[in-house]
């Protein structure tokens, strides 16, 4: 069985980053640990990524995905700096955005991750990752949280459509 000590979670949940989880244990998917809350990103100003999903595989001291809300787009590096270690080059992140435009889909590149960065339509990330997945969402009301996340994780780690590759400065100048 994966303990959290023992994935890319052990460094954010000893650094109390880990908040409101509904879900903080193995999935059913052999070796993959879950979360399903907040993370911490600052403390000054407090500064949550909200309604997160996130999975790591195995020891790999990096997540394999993660998903989650921003209020606004200013937030990004505050993200990436609170949990870049645990980013790498292969995983899968989407990060949906309070303040972009409905029609605003890109790549924005921290230090060789790209990072997905979507506007969220007044829904939730669950919601949205379903529908921007394609995702059945019959079928996803019959599973428990766990099952729910790995259906997710499975659905993302597939998804390879690429958006406009920008730089976070250009994003700023877009918003």
């Amino acid at each position: 069985m994966t303990s959290i000590e023992s994935t890319a979670f052990g460094r954010l949940e000893a650094e109390g980053r880990l908040l409101k989880p509904a879900h903080k244990a193995p999935t059913k998917a052999p070796g993959r640990f879950g979360f399903r809350g907040e993370i911490a990103i600052s403390l000054d100003p407090v500064a949550n990524l909200e309604a997160v999903f996130a999975a790591a595989e195995g020891d790999d001291a990096a997540l394999s995905f993660l998903a989650g809300s921003l209020t606004s787009y200013k937030q990004l590096p505050a993200l990436v700096e609170a949990i870049g270690a645990n980013l790498k080059p292969e995983g899968k992140y989407f990060i949906y955005v309070g303040d972009l435009e409905r029609a605003s889909r890109y790549m924005v590149n921290f230090n060789g991750v790209p990072i997905y960065v979507l506007p969220i339509d007044d829904t939730s990330v669950y919601n949205e990752l379903i529908e921007f997945l394609y995702i059945d969402k019959t079928k996803m009301k019959k599973f428990d949280t766990a099952q729910k996340l790995d259906t997710i994780v499975d659905a993302a780690i597939k998804y390879d459509k690429v958006y406009e590759s920008i730089s976070y400065e250009e994003g700023l100048n877009r918003l």
